[in-house]
């Protein structure tokens, strides 16, 4: 089941906050992905739970009892009565005309469930919302951004498309519709990812400061077999000879590693001086 699934069957059981939510969702719903005609209404879906959420929104906003009908797998809701469908239709409300709190996330859920989807998170941060037209698009977008959530707008293959980013945006929304559960597992996700990008990112750091050491350290031992092969290993002084001596001892060994070592111990300034003074001796040669 893909992630969108997941949310929507979340969604499906969400509990509606007053007498008039169901009636608000099914607005939803039926405007963004339902088709309203003068004589009928019908609603389509392959997921049996959003099929079983439109029908119990349905008989609790209006009393109407109506059953789906299952073709290829696809879930069809069909009113034909014209008493029932001018009854439904007069109570459809456009985004902007919802007085309560509740009453406009159950609209932006029904929208959801009728024309949305949202990305694995695993994949990527983007949720949108289907409409069919430039003004249902606007007037979603408008609502969305009164109850503080930033959206976008753009057309692709005949729909008009509202779309959010950015993972905390996503799980404010997904709390806001009622998949609590949802954002917790987006965030979950979220978490994961920076944690494993944090760890890629150190692995990186500290192979790149590995090769960095492996490089210097063969650059210093060059520098000290040219010396001796060029019988100049006697004129050194004695603090270069201990820093030469130590290299070849602990190749490995950090310029820290190596300064404690010294007596008396120096810093990785002085370990580096030292050093830097034998490449430079080497390099006259």
């Amino acid at each position: 089941m893909s992630f969108s699934s997941q949310i929507k069957e979340k969604l499906c059981k969400s509990e509606y906050g007053c007498m008039n939510c169901a009636a608000y969702e099914l607005s939803g719903a039926l405007m963004f992905g339902g088709n309203i005609g003068s004589d009928s209404i019908k609603f389509a879906t392959e997921n049996e739970n959003i099929a079983k959420r439109i029908t119990e929104d349905i008989n609790t906003a209006y009393g109407i009892q109506v059953e789906t009908q299952v073709i290829s797998k696809v879930q069809r809701i069909i009113i034909d009565n014209i008493y029932q469908v001018e009854n439904i239709t007069g109570g459809i409300s456009q985004s902007d005309d919802i007085p309560f709190s509740c009453c406009r996330a159950s609209f932006v859920r029904g929208a959801f469930l009728g024309g949305g989807s949202v990305t694995d998170p695993q994949k990527g941060y983007h949720m949108e919302f289907n409409t069919k037209s430039d003004e249902q698009a606007l007037r979603l977008q408008k609502l969305l951004k009164n109850e503080g959530f930033n959206s976008k707008i753009t057309y692709r293959k005949g729909y008009n498309v509202v779309y959010i980013k950015g993972s905390e945006e996503i799980a404010d929304i997904l709390g806001y519709m009622g998949a609590a559960q949802g954002a917790f597992e987006l965030f979950s996700v979220q978490i994961e990812k920076e944690m494993r990008n944090e760890v890629n990112r150190r692995v990186n750091c500290e192979n790149a400061n590995t090769n960095k050491a492996a490089k210097a350290s063969s650059k210093h031992l060059f520098a000290i077999k040219k010396i001796k092969d060029a019988k100049q290993w006697d004129k050194l002084p004695d603090v270069l000879k201990e820093i030469a001596i130590l290299r070849e001892e602990y190749p490995e060994d950090s310029l820290k590693e190596l300064g404690e070592k010294t007596n008396p111990p120096i810093g990785k300034s002085g370990v580096n001086h030292r050093l830097s003074r034998l490449v430079e001796l080497a390099e006259t040669i």
